[in-house]
């Protein structure tokens, strides 16, 4: 978010941020405010991170020094005020635009996805991508961008998919494709794992079956694709690896956040 700031910025945009009194680094010509009063007076856009809030209650925070909280925003926010956050409830008590649903930011934000899962799979597994036997399982954005990372890489891709066209994407992108159903049958052959389905389609009896010392990179939101207690259990290693922009590249998701933001206030 501080480097999405900075963006705007040096554009000559006049930036407020609050909440980020451990994080002292200087971002551009962004200005610290020392209370959410100043912060918001006169605001024409008010940014939350994504997601907005883990509770309902407080705003996602990590650099705070004290809590910020939803309903302190919403009693001080100026009736002008453009408010854009991360995930934002559908009842949330005042209207805003939820970012993290436009398709252009999931678009741009699928590639540092990707490549931040490449770098932890060549940190886990010590092999090169060149060789690497790796399976992709789902083929929506992250997917498809991966799995043809991955083969540019010289990786030898498998992915997993429910339907016929993505199986067809999927060849057309060089991979060998499978239905999900096969997956218990081939999990064996696999160096690498990456998980982009949202919900539990590796059990324990696949797990068992799955090379030992093989590595399960967890890109999907809660509840995943797999359980790490059973991955663990079946001697394969569990890597959670949600939220990889922000931690890998920062300076290049701040970007991606700048770009989806001017895209809005443009088209408003």
């Amino acid at each position: 978010m501080l480097f999405a700031a900075a963006d705007f910025a040096a554009d000559g945009l006049d930036v407020c941020a609050f909440g980020f009194d451990i994080n002292t680094e200087r971002y551009g010509n962004v200005k610290r405010e020392r209370t959410l009063e100043s912060t918001l007076a006169g605001a024409d856009v008010v940014a939350l991170p994504l997601p907005y809030s883990r509770d309902g209650e407080r705003i996602l925070a990590p650099f705070s020094e004290k809590a910020i909280m939803v309903g302190d925003i919403l009693n001080l926010l100026e009736e002008k005020s453009l408010l854009l956050g991360g995930k934002m409830p559908a009842d949330f008590p005042r209207k805003a635009i939820d970012y993290y649903a436009r398709e252009d930011f999931a678009i741009l934000n699928a590639v540092p996805t990707a490549e931040g899962a490449i770098k932890l799979a060549l940190e886990e597994t010590k092999l090169t991508v060149r060789g690497m036997k790796a399976a992709v399982l789902g083929f929506g954005r992250v997917g498809k961008i991966l799995a043809k990372t991955l083969v540019s890489l010289g990786a030898d891709v498998t992915v997993f998919a429910r339907s016929a066209e993505a199986r067809a994407w999927a060849k057309v992108f060089y991979c060998d494709a499978k239905k999900f159903c096969a997956l218990k049958e081939e999990i064996g052959a696999f160096d690498c794992i990456f998980n982009t389905v949202p919900h539990k389609i590796l059990f324990a009896d696949a797990l068992e079956r799955a090379k030992r010392g093989a590595v399960i990179i967890e890109l999907a939101s809660a509840p995943g694709g797999a359980d790490a207690g059973e991955a663990a259990r079946a001697g394969v290693r569990f890597v959670s690896a949600q939220s990889l922009p922000g931690k890998i590249t920062p300076k290049s998701a701040g970007k991606i956040i700048y770009e989806t933001f001017k895209e809005i206030m443009e088209e408003l």
